[in-house]
């Protein structure tokens, strides 16, 4: 049976629950406890200009919105887990600690919540704020959020532009008249995730150490930094170019041997305009982030006898070096900027760039990250272990008697101990980088009726970047919700960058339904994609093809394009996917956000899908075969492809959110969203399955933040269904309050009321829980207990709920 890659639309969350609640009273709560872990990993990838975090789930979600809109220090992002997740509509869903792959010095933290009944919230806590856009792709399961306006590996300051900032900034965190020792100088890089030092001063004729982060070459990174460390150091400072870490700038010391740089006049001079179409030319393979081109070029200039751009050309050198990655001959060419034009024009600009190198690469200190891509071996991760008990007893109080129900039912739906690892190692060098992955995980299971012990391998690769040549290859199990390729799979993804602005992708791999099983090698896909990005533009689009086989017959056969704009006032993201063998459009979507006049701004989302995606596989669906090799027993291979057109329904949803702060500490949204599945054809034994009709949800929710306490946090959630089923109606309330030092407290309350048309039966609901956790660093520790009251009535009886869950987790980062 295929029922794992059914995805259908939201309103089967809600028919599902409905419909459990009209049938067996043994049966009635008894769906309400989601998987152990709704996110299987987030994986964060960090690229040139970009981060891509992309979000696998372990089971189908759609999108719903996300706060704040476009820029921030924390996203929620809210999700309605889909029919495959075993979620009833409304049920209480337990906080968790995903699996995070990387992302160390950007993400802080990654965690779970419900902000309102039956949704999940997924956090993220960036250590400053970045700009970003979110996507759905055309696997249910997946989502990706893009972090622009970053950096990683190339520089900020430009030719011909005086530098934003005078010098250099440092955050002083504290000042003893005794050295501070080297555990207190670790304590402060883990807790800030920052390069931390110690310098000296006298002061009165009393010598002070000085424990401080950065150096930093941005106000604004230092200003974010100085935010950060003010709860655990209230001393801290920001201070402006008064020193480098001792050791540093200026001092070569004990520096490595730089490369050497070319000899001037060492080639023949060459006449004014040649030198000025050289010089334009390096400018334009710049300006195109050509940088193999433009080092080439400037080499041959700098080789010139002295000419009137010459001293432009070794900054510009210097430069392209070092946005190439090649730090080590990017601060030679500083260094012989400054040694042969001391009082140059760019001199003061060229000698920021070389202490802000010098810093980056220091390796006396803990954490140093600095700006750019510092070579060696760069190692993160962590383990994470999560007990969980969930129970629910259900009570029938019956009238007739009937001796065949029973009077109560208890079931345990998690009795077990998850223990999670992930991590990440990466080297980088001059020009190649080398990095690997691993997100694993083992569950132990104390329950009698469990399915027993269950193992995960969510990511297991190898990646090999050279810079120089614009090529990337990654191996093994990852996971890809672009390109046409669906979510996890173990195989080849191939990137070649070239030119500039192009970039083509290949695919090549077998899927993966269950990160607990190994390799399955019976589907086999291929994807192809042209990735076009102009430099200095809004927007970037790609087109893809895409291919998979099932048993050896076509599975998928598939065409689309993505198309992103990105802009201060709007973002834009559109899909397409096109089944060229059915002819059938598989997935159109348009995500996009609008800021609008008077600080309100609109999330759009408009989606038409075939759920589940269309694949020759889809004709199992209802079937008693489990291949493909069985069905053709029965069937012809014409008849197979039109059983896989007949269990594949269309769902159609639009939502559409609304966006307005409230002063500084509140924040109002209100969602509208429509959704409809349409109905399936009775074909090969299989009955047809009507459509669903038009669902209706509208939600409003109030957000405030340091309301009743400095870095408190509460939502009010009303919540209403109307659909052709019933109507469920919910209150939520959900506040996170901060404790003694980094410990937190978060009480939660909902209440429903639903209604069932097809007998008329109501059902009044009330779900506390509340959760405390100690977040510090790369440590988290986190108790959370919870339940449900419910009373159903019908005219023939009268059902009572209980459910109850506990839940501890901690999770240490390296």
């Amino acid at each position: 049976m295929l029922l794992s890659s059914i995805r259908r639309g939201a309103c089967l969350s809600l028919l599902a629950a409905l419909q459990i609640l009209a049938g067996s009273p043994a049966r009635s709560q008894v769906i309400g406890a989601a998987p152990a872990h709704l996110v299987d990993v987030v994986e964060v990838d960090e690229g040139d200009e970009h981060v891509d975090i992309s979000v696998q789930f372990s089971c189908s979600v759609r999108y719903l919105t996300h706060l704040p809109a476009s820029e921030g220090t924390e996203v929620r992002i809210q999700m309605q887990p889909m029919r495959d997740c075993g979620l009833a509509f409304g049920a209480q869903i337990a906080s968790e600690v995903p699996p995070v792959s990387g992302g160390a010095g950007i993400l802080s933290s990654v965690r779970v919540d419900s902000d309102a009944p039956g949704q999940l919230t997924l956090v993220l806590d960036f250590r400053k704020s970045e700009r970003f856009v979110i996507a759905q792709g055309v696997d249910p399961r997946g989502l990706r959020l893009r972090l622009i306006d970053r950096a990683v590996s190339r520089g900020s300051i430009l030719i011909n532009q005086p530098p934003e900032e005078p010098d250099l900034f440092i955050v002083n965190l504290d000042s003893e008249p005794k050295a501070f020792d080297p555990a207190a100088v670790q304590r402060a890089h883990d807790r800030l995730q920052a390069p931390v030092f110690v310098s000296e001063t006298v002061v009165d004729g009393q010598t002070w150490y000085r424990l401080r982060a950065g150096p930093l070459l941005r106000r604004a990174d230092a200003e974010a930094l100085l935010k950060q460390a003010l709860p655990e150091y209230p001393r801290a400072w920001l201070a402006i170019g008064d020193e480098t870490p001792k050791g540093e700038a200026g001092a070569e010391g004990g520096a490595a041997a730089l490369p050497p740089v070319e000899r001037i006049a060492s080639d023949p001079a060459l006449d004014a305009a040649t030198l000025k179409s050289l010089l334009a030319k390096a400018r334009s393979a710049m300006s195109s982030h050509d940088y193999p081109t433009a080092i080439t070029v400037l080499t041959k200039l700098q080789r010139q006898p002295e000419f009137p751009d010459r001293a432009r050309a070794q900054e510009l050198l210097g430069l392209a070096r070092e946005r190439a990655g090649q730090l080590a001959h990017a601060k030679a060419e500083y260094e012989e900027y400054l040694r042969r034009y001391p009082q140059g024009e760019a001199a003061d600009r060229v000698a920021l760039r070389l202490r802000t190198l010098r810093s980056a690469s220091t390796s006396t200190r803990p954490g140093a990250t600095g700006i750019g891509p510092a070579t060696g071996w760069q190692v993160s991760g962590g383990f994470a272990q999560l007990f969980r008990y969930d129970a629910t007893r259900v009570n029938n109080n019956t009238p007739t008697a009937d001796p065949t129900l029973p009077s109560s039912v208890e079931t345990t739906a998690q009795n077990a101990l998850y223990n999670d690892v992930d991590l990440l190692a990466r080297r980088r060098g001059e020009t190649i980088d080398f990095t690997t992955r691993l997100s694993a995980g083992y569950a132990k299971s104390f329950a009698s009726n469990g399915i027993g012990d269950t193992q995960r391998v969510s990511i297991a690769s190898v990646e090999l970047l050279d810079r120089s040549l614009g090529l990337l290859a990654r191996f093994g199990r990852q996971a890809r919700n672009q390109d046409g390729v669906l979510g996890t799979f173990d195989g080849l993804f191939l990137s070649y960058q070239w030119r500039p602005a192009w970039a083509v992708n290949f695919t090549v791999g077998y899927p993966v339904e269950q990160t607990s099983e190994g390799p399955q090698t019976e589907r086999r896909f291929e994807t192809l994609a042209v990735e076009f990005t102009p430099p200095g533009q809004h927007w970037d689009t790609s087109i893809f093809a895409a291919t998979q086989e099932f048993d050896g017959v076509r599975d998928r056969q598939a065409v689309g394009f993505e198309a992103r704009y990105l802009a201060a006032h709007a973002s834009l993201i559109a899909l397409v996917d096109y089944d060229t063998s059915f002819k059938s459009l598989n997935a159109a979507s348009l995500m996009g956000t609008v800021q609008l006049p008077a600080r309100w701004s609109l999330n759009i989302d408009a989606e038409r899908r075939n759920s589940p995606v269309l694949t020759t596989r889809n004709a199992l669906i209802g079937q008693p075969a489990t291949t493909l090799a069985q069905l053709e027993q029965v069937f012809t291979l014409d008849q197979i492809y039109q059983l896989a057109l007949d269990r594949t329904p269309i769902t159609t949803d639009y939502s559409l959110t609304a966006n307005r702060p409230l002063g500084e500490r509140f924040q109002f949204t209100a969602t509208v969203s429509a959704v409809q599945t349409g109905a399936t054809i009775a074909s090969g034994g299989v009955d047809s399955q009507p459509a669903s009709g038009l669902d209706l949800t509208y939600q409003m929710q109030l957000y405030s933040s340091s309301l009743w306490h400095t870095g408190d946090f509460n939502v009010i959630t009303l919540s209403y269904a109307n659909t052709e089923v019933g109507k469920i109606a919910a209150l939520s309330l959900n506040s996170r309050f901060p404790l003694a030092g980094a410990w937190r407290i978060g009480p939660r309350l909902t209440v429903d009321h639903r209604t069932l048309i097809t007998d008329g039966s109501s059902e009044n609901s009330l779900l506390p829980s509340i959760l405390v956790d100690y977040a510090r660093g790369s440590r988290l520790l986190q108790f959370e207990m919870g339940g449900m009251l419910g009373k159903r009535d019908t005219s023939l009886q009268t059902q009572n709920t209980t459910r109850y869950y506990l839940s501890m987790a901690y999770r240490l980062g390296l």
